[in-house]
């Protein structure tokens, strides 16, 4: 169940205060020069005046004014430093970075570089730009660990540390910051980072500690969170009673917290995973109160009325939800829910068409399977045949993969046989046999033997009936309380036990008693009654012959031998309420009698199957303390640890096992002993001691029959426990020592895998390349190493390769979940290759209408469109690039790369010599949000001044080309562009500006390709200006 509580961040932006206090201290130390009454030094006052009297846009754009006009004055770096304030206190973050990014670059030794380096690294954290926060406040406090700033920065640092998972990271930056600030301002924040990190580093009793003793201080500023995540954390411990409760305390000792609705809802959702529907439906009474909640409480409180079988009132409930502005996940739910109930209420009618409108409404939901079978099943209940019929062949159509097959198989064989012909009887017993043949879950069976014989006795088959009856009335399972099944054992016992004649000899025995009530021999045929009549499946008898012996005081071994016969017979049965009675009647008089052993080891383990487990690991411990040189000892003390395991009592079953281990073994008891006490000590998150365990197993059992599968267990125990290191050597172990093993090929992919996600790459697509090669490995492992394989040489660009191993996977798996995905990635290596028509083609099949339904949510699905676009671009076929962007727009306009086919579509117009359109593409895409000042729109920028250049708009083109160098960070398009800068500034006559542009580009970019031109350039340009002297 998905709770739905959201926990605020950690930290409130409004802290930003006490940190611009400290920024205003800084006017105490402005320079002399800032008095100078020149226009530069006034405009530079002006902002600073601005600035004090938070006008911060008119502030923003005085230092911006100031700084372009005067670019070289004094105080150029502390504007530059104050701009960058004045865009915080903005809340504009990203410009902010940006400019104090510069500023540090620019003037590493400035005073006010240290608070630049703080505001950098909150301004990424304000961006959630984490990776970039991490690093600029690890930056910060490595230089500067004694600053005012940092009792701010190790608290931001931590949560970076904590959104970012390095839990432990986390802990000690909060520790750090309460032990240096431990009454700062930022303490109560930090001590709820701290209990968060503990939560996140999975110590959860540390963190509810913690989260408990901030909850109980209510002056606290983050009480009423804490106390929401103490509940949580519980919640998700499956500690739904002590959760329950602290979500109730939330209401209660916050009643102003915004969190009490979100509190009560989860304490209702707590409830009904106690079964505790009374409480969780008053829950979600209170919480329908809210308008935003009330759709979501009241179908919790329907599905808790249907929980307890309150049928009217669950319907009028659901009812009441989907006229509440349900969710659409909601309304699917409720509808569902409501359906389901009418069913069950008996008002197939009613239910019908609710599910029929479900299919409608959720074609692809999870349950539209499940809603158009019980449709079928609702009209069935109708004796509406036909329509039953119809919808049946309507679900074999559209879902002939449904896990409800087989009871669609019943279905149809129903509506057979109620239709009644002998054609349609015949037709309901293929059905059926399909059903009994094909499953392999035991109601199922039950159903499908029921229907069959009953459709056998409408033939007049009668032995066949008997036939398919006889594994329903042996089992121990069945409903011995129904009519079908009293019906078939009082007419047809004597048939089932063929063989040995139960009916027959019962008839022989009552007629004995009935002529003979004083013989001799009433003693013995009483305990063959109570024996016949047992292995008859009839409880009541035996306990009236039964009573009768017991009335005649019989000798105590006919007594005994006789519990014991019924004692086990039962217990075979499955019986084991009845074995468990007998197993005592025997125990009772205590050692002396043969019986006793097995009665004492049985009655143990009756109570373990009726899961009385306290009272079975007592027994158990019993019998082996009174017969430690039996057999059955080993085994009897296993069973102790099972039965203390069962009852919860972790840590006894872990000590139990561990004593059998080493007093039984070699036994295969002590075996599996220690086997369990290493998955006690998981369940208890020992994970030390789990390690521990299986070490000793294994020196104990070096070479066990199941080594690998053992071996396997204990490498996914660490796996999971994130002890990655061990888990690798678990599985190497695996490889090396059962090296045909059906699990060898799968320790070697997560081998594999390890190494890819230690970036060894190399490394990893040799071993890749192993397993899928190899013929032991099993078909999964050969998809996801190939899978893998082409991710690698994604990686490295080597797109031979790429396309190899995906030509690969298709051939060979051409059905596999990661056939799309190869199947995209051969089309874009062809394209790599120059092997256009190739790509396009694979491309063409990838955008096919049919296919963008199914694979539009595939993160790379929009590439497919960008490079289809690139492949008609390479031919020169530009109707066909317009063609495609549409048809991209038409699938998703508002698709976050449509830009990238955008480029390619501005591309084929500036070649079309369509300069004012391709413009406008261009333009487009530099100014978009999801393309603005990415690499592309530089390239567009850059494109952009090209047509400008091509038309001889020299001044145009000048700003377009310094735009590109100006905004944005992608060397492959700045120097280009600053390269033809130059070339407009000749164009225009302005030899100082262009000179000046050359030495840029040859100080900025000493390594490229341009170089050589660039100097060329400069001594023309040179040569000109001396001219001109």
């Amino acid at each position: 169940m998905m709770m739905n509580n959201r926990i605020r961040p950690l930290f409130s932006y409004d802290l930003r205060i006490g940190k611009i206090c400290l920024i205003f201290l800084a006017f105490t130390f402005l320079p002399v020069q800032f008095v100078l009454a020149d226009k530069a030094s006034d405009e530079f006052q002006l902002a600073i005046g601005l600035y004090k009297q938070n006008r911060w846009e008119l502030a923003t754009e005085t230092f911006q004014k100031y700084l372009k006009n005067y670019p070289k004055h004094a105080s150029v770096p502390l504007a530059k430093f104050y701009l960058g304030l004045t865009l915080v206190n903005q809340q504009k973050y990203r410009e902010a970075r940006d400019v104090l990014r510069n500023f540090v670059k620019e003037y590493p030794q400035n005073q006010n570089r240290p608070d630049a380096l703080y505001r950098i690294g909150e301004c990424s954290y304000l961006l959630d730009d984490l990776e970039a926060a991490d690093k600029e406040f690890t930056e910060f406090l490595k230089l500067h660990p004694k600053h005012a700033l940092e009792e701010w920065a190790y608290p931001y640092f931590g949560d970076v540390m904590l959104r970012r998972g390095k839990s432990e990271m986390a802990v000690k930056s909060f520790q750090r910051s309460l032990e240096r600030h431990p009454k700062g301002a930022m303490r109560e924040d930090a001590e709820f980072g701290l209990a968060s990190a503990y939560l996140q580093n999975k110590q959860p009793a540390e963190a509810e500690k913690r989260f408990k003793e901030i909850a109980d201080k209510k002056n606290h500023s983050r009480a009423s969170d804490a106390q929401m995540s103490l509940a949580t954390s519980l919640f998700d411990r499956k500690q739904f009673k002590a959760a329950a409760n602290a979500f109730l305390e939330i209401p209660e000792k916050f009643p102003e917290s915004p969190l009490g609705t979100t509190a009560r809802l989860n304490a209702g959702y707590a409830f009904y995973d106690l079964n505790e529907y009374a409480k969780a439906i008053e829950q979600f009474d209170l919480v329908a109160k809210d308008p935003k909640q009330t759709a979501n409480a009241l179908y919790w409180k329907g599905v808790s009325l249907k929980g307890v079988q309150k049928f009217p009132e669950a319907i009028a409930v659901l009812e009441q939800t989907l006229k509440s502005k349900p969710s659409p996940e909601q309304k699917e739910l409720a509808t569902y829910q409501l359906a389901d109930t009418l069913l069950r209420s008996g008002e197939p009618a009613k239910a019908k068409p609710l599910f029929l409108d479900f299919i409608k409404q959720w074609p692809t939901s999870d349950l539209a399977d499940d809603s158009l079978h019980f449709a079928i099943e609702s009209a069935l209940l109708n004796d509406q045949l036909t329509e039953a019929a119809q919808l049946a062949m309507q679900f074999e159509k559209e879902y002939p993969q449904s896990g409800l097959r087989l009871h669609q198989e019943l279905l149809k064989g129903r509506i057979r046989d109620a239709l009644g012909s002998t054609e349609d009887l015949k037709i309901a017993l293929a059905h059926f046999q399909n059903v009994l043949a094909q499953t392999k879950l035991e109601n199922t069976k039950l159903l499908a033997r029921l229907y069959l014989a009953r459709t056998f006795q409408k033939l007049n088959q009668f032995d066949k009936s008997v036939e398919v009856l006889e594994p329903y009335l042996n089992d121990p399972k069945v409903n011995k309380q129904s009519s079908e099944y009293a019906d078939a054992l009082v007419l047809q016992s004597s048939s089932f036990s063929s063989l040995k004649k139960y009916a027959e000899a019962e008839t022989l025995s009552t007629e004995y008693l009935k002529q003979f009530p004083n013989g001799p021999r009433v003693n013995q045929i009483l305990a063959n009654l109570i024996i016949i009549t047992n292995k008859n499946n009839k409880p009541q008898e035996v306990d009236k012959y039964l009573d009768q012996l017991k009335a005649r005081k019989p000798d105590t071994e006919l007594l005994l031998r006789t519990y014991s016969q019924l004692a086990e017979r039962n217990y075979e049965q499955k019986q084991w309420k009845r074995a468990k009675k007998f197993f005592a009647e025997i125990v009772k008089p205590g050692l002396d009698t043969p019986e006793y052993p097995a009665a004492l080891s049985g009655l143990a383990w009756s109570e373990f199957q009726l899961e009385e487990y306290a009272s079975a690991a007592k027994h158990f411990e019993q019998f082996v303390q009174e017969f430690p040189e039996s057999p059955l000892a080993a085994e009897a003390t296993f069973m102790q640890g099972r039965s203390l395991e069962d009852n919860k009592q972790l840590e006894a079953a872990a000590t139990v096992f561990q004593n059998a281990l080493t007093k039984f073994a070699p036994s295969r008891y002590a075996m599996l002993s220690g086997l369990q006490a290493a998955r006690t000590l998981f369940k208890l998150n020992k994970i030390d001691a789990v390690n521990e365990a299986y070490e000793t197993l294994l020196q104990k059992f070096p070479k066990p029959e199941n080594l690998d599968k053992i071996l396997d267990e204990w490498a996914l125990i660490n796996y999971e426990a994130e002890r990655f290191e061990m888990s690798d050597t678990i599985f190497q172990r695996l490889v090396q020592e059962t090296p045909n093993s059906d699990l060898a090929d799968n320790a070697r992919l997560s081998l594999a895998e390890s190494e890819l996600i230690a970036g060894k790459l190399q490394v990893a697509a040799k071993a890749f390349d192993e397993l899928q090669a190899s013929a032991k490995s099993d078909e999964k492992v050969q998809q996801v190493s190939l899978y893998r394989l082409i991710e690698i040489y994604l990686e490295l660009k080597k797109w031979d390769l790429v396309e190899k191993f995906a030509r690969e996977l298709l051939k060979r798996f051409p059905k596999n979940e990661y056939a799309s995905f190869a199947q995209f990635h051969q089309a874009e290596a062809a394209l790599y290759l120059n092997q256009t028509k190739t790509a396009q083609e694979e491309l063409l099949k990838i955008v096919n209408d049919d296919k963008s339904a199914k694979l539009g949510q595939e993160p790379w699905y929009p590439r497919a469109w960008v490079l289809l676009a690139e492949t008609y671009f390479r031919q020169k076929k530009y109707d066909d690039v317009q063609k495609t962007v549409e048809r991209f727009r038409s699938w998703d306009a508002k698709n976050p790369f449509l830009y990238q086919a955008e480029e390619v579509l501005g591309r084929s117009l500036k070649n079309q010599a369509k300069f004012e359109e391709a413009r406008k593409v261009f333009q487009q895409i530099t100014e978009s949000e999801n393309s603005r000042r990415t690499e592309t729109a530089a390239k567009c920028q850059f494109l952009l001044a090209e047509t400008l250049m091509i038309q001889e708009k020299f001044k145009a083109a000048l700003l377009a080309y310094l735009q590109v160098d100006i905004q944005y960070k992608f060397p492959e398009w700045q120097a280009p562009a600053l390269f033809q800068a130059g070339t407009c500034h000749e164009a225009l006559n302005e030899w100082t500006q262009a000179l000046k542009t050359y030495q840029d580009f040859l100080k900025r970019f000493p390594e490229h390709e341009l170089v050589p031109r660039a100097k060329e350039r400069m001594k023309t340009v040179q040569a000109k200006i001396s001219r001109n002297k």
